[in-house]
C-alpha cells in the first residue's frame, strides 16, 4: 500500500507545481503566493513519494502533514477570495480584477480540493503504510 500512497503524493506534488505556474500565467505578478505555494508544496510533496516509494515511514509523515497544513492554509486563503470577489461583484465595471480575482479563487479551490483529498486517503491508510514501512 506504501507505494500507491507514495504515487499519491508525487501526484500531489506535481499538481502542485502546474497550479503554481498556471496561476503565474493567468495572473501575472499578483499570484506570487500561489507560485510560492505550488512550488515549496509540490517539492515537498514529491519529496515524500520519493521516500516513502524507498520504504521510508518519515516520508509518509512528511506527506500527510504537508497535506494536512495545506488544507488549513487553502482553505483560509481560499475563503478570503471568496469574500474579496464577491465584493468585486457588488461593484459595478470591475470585470479586469473580477476574472483575476475569480480565477485565483478557482485555482486555490482545486488545490484545496486535492490537498483535502491526499489528507484523507492518507489519514484512512495510515496504520497499514506505518506498519509496512520503517
Amino acid at each position: 500500500m506504501h507505494k500507491n500512497i507514495s504515487y499519491l503524493f508525487a501526484f500531489f506534488g506535481f499538481f502542485m507545481l502546474g497550479c503554481g505556474v498556471v496561476a503565474v500565467d493567468l495572473a501575472g505578478e499578483q499570484a506570487m503566493t500561489a507560485l510560492i505555494t505550488g512550488a515549496v508544496g509540490g517539492l515537498i510533496g514529491l519529496t515524500a513519494g520519493h521516500f516513502l516509494n524507498r520504504g521510508k515511514r518519515w516520508g509518509f509523515v512528511l506527506g500527510a502533514i504537508e497535506a494536512g497544513l495545506l488544507t488549513l492554509v487553502l482553505g483560509w486563503r481560499s475563503a478570503t477570495y471568496f469574500s474579496r470577489l464577491l465584493g468585486l461583484i457588488q461593484q459595478p465595471l470591475a470585470t479586469e480584477n473580477t476574472e483575476t480575482a475569480g480565477m485565483a479563487f478557482l485555482l486555490t479551490t482545486a488545490m484545496l480540493v486535492i490537498a483535502l483529498l491526499t489528507f484523507t486517503v492518507s489519514v484512512m491508510f495510515a496504520k497499514q503504510v506505518l506498519s509496512e514501512t520503517k
